[in-house]
């Protein structure tokens, strides 16, 4: 799995977040999570982990070569040499990489994994740590021997200054104890009672430096977990945010959008439609006899009818901007915008005839022994001082011609 595919997985995939809610209750003591999660984790923060390398080992880069003043001062017997180690060996090749974080880190991020990456720094502390036992090896001052104290800022260079993984920084420790140990060893002039105090110098020096270590790394992964549940705690609180918006403004029998969502529907089409010197166009539907149908076969086979009725309606209005909602009771309305003349009485015919396909029995029914319908179209272009409701009226007007003229038809307002 390549570190692309892995950074762009989303950080609230259920996996991952049910990972991280078990280490947040249990804990990692031992800095470790299970594979997916390590991945995320080391991946997700590669890019930022990176710019701090690369502006840390600047900064400790200058504090090297700085140390020529201690050179100078404790061992200038092998002076010009420390020199050497530092500006003309130690100091490109440490430039070279800075500068590939620096000015190709995008390059870097995708070929070079961050595993690498933090090899390469731990690398940068074990060849200054070297350098500095080469130069003590080299010297016959007797001030050689309190070089030592160099080791443990190199030390802390690794643990606490580039902040090494926590597995990271022991095995960094330990390469740089048995490095002062091979030192004193090696020192051709060393003063034995200094051995014990530097020694205990050391060893408490990598004592609490890996314990900062694995404290800051420890709140860096527990916030990344943190914030893994923050994420999932969005994303589900997002999701019952829309859950809830969808359902104030549907039909919680039929499913079709409800008299709100409607009203604000019109709303915006009425004013687009002003704007653009454009058609509205309103189709108002009642459901043939309803009472009696209720009456005759009870309310749960009502409820089935009215949601059979509001599907073959959005079924039969296709067209992207159109908007079906019920109304009340057996009511349902729909708003087509940009359409007029024919093509609305050609819309509402397809939802009779729909209606009427449906084939539903209806005995208490006068007009069909099926369930049908009666539908009212208006239309209008909406003009700078008319408010919508008065293609809502026109319509309803034409809906009671409908039934006047014996139900089961789509008919205009009387007498247009």
């Amino acid at each position: 799995m390549t570190q692309q595919s892995l950074t762009s997985r989303d950080p609230a995939a259920p996996e991952i977040t049910a990972m991280a809610e078990a280490l947040i209750e249990r804990g990692f003591p031992w800095m470790r999570f299970p594979k997916m999660l390590e991945q995320h984790f080391v991946n997700s923060g590669a890019a930022r982990r990176l710019r701090y390398f690369v502006i840390t080992g600047l900064l400790s880069l200058l504090v090297f070569d700085a140390f020529l003043v201690a050179d100078y001062l404790a061992v200038p017997d092998v002076f010009a040499f420390s020199a050497y180690l530092r500006l003309v060996w130690f100091t490109p090749t440490a430039l070279v990489f800075i500068l590939l974080g620096l000015l190709a880190s995008g390059w870097v991020l995708r070929h070079i994994p961050p595993v690498a990456v933090e090899m390469i720094v731990l690398l940068s502390g074990l060849a200054a740590a070297a350098s500095l036992a080469v130069i003590q090896h080299q010297s016959r001052s007797p001030l050689s021997q309190y070089y030592h104290v160099g080791f443990l800022v190199v030390l802390m260079y690794g643990t606490v200054v580039q902040r090494l993984r926590f597995w990271f920084a022991v095995a960094y420790s330990l390469c740089i104890l048995v490095m002062h140990l091979a030192g004193i060893w090696l020192t051709p002039v060393f003063n034995e009672r200094l051995m014990w105090p530097i020694m205990l110098l050391t060893l408490g020096t990598v004592a609490f430096t890996l314990l900062s270590n694995y404290v800051l790394e420890r709140d860096q992964r527990e916030m990344f977990l943190l914030s893994l549940r923050r994420k999932r705690l969005l994303s589900d609180l997002g999701a019952v945010h829309l859950q809830l918006q969808h359902l104030s403004r549907t039909d919680a029998l039929t499913g079709v959008n409800n008299r709100r969502h409607f009203e604000e529907c019109l709303q915006q089409i009425w004013q687009r439609a002003r704007h653009d010197g454009q058609v509205v166009a309103v189709i108002m539907v009642d459901v043939d006899h309803f009472k009696a149908y209720n009456d005759l076969y009870g309310h749960a086979a009502g409820d089935r009818c009215l949601e059979q009725v509001a599907q073959a309606m959005a079924e039969s209005l296709r067209s992207p901007g159109d908007v079906v909602a019920r109304i009340g009771g057996e009511e349902f309305v729909a708003v087509l915008p940009n359409t007029q003349g024919q093509r609305v009485e050609q819309a509402a015919e397809r939802v009779r005839r729909a209606v009427q396909g449906l084939a539903i029995p209806h005995a208490g029914s006068r007009t069909s022994p099926v369930v049908t319908a009666s539908l009212g179209v208006a239309w209008v272009v909406p003009a700078a001082d008319e408010a919508a409701a008065t293609v809502v009226a026109a319509a309803d007007a034409a809906l009671y011609c409908a039934k006047q003229q014996g139900r089961n038809r789509v008919a205009t307002p009387c007498g247009a």
